[in-house]
């Protein structure tokens, strides 16, 4: 079992995601 980046590509993937919900209701408000 190799260890790899995947889990970082998803947790970033994750955080953008996060970012962008939240600046959406930042707008919309």
């Amino acid at each position: 079992m190799a260890p790899r980046p995947a889990w970082r590509g998803y947790l970033k993937l994750s955080l953008v995601t996060c970012a962008v919900e939240l600046t959406n209701v930042v707008t919309h408000t």
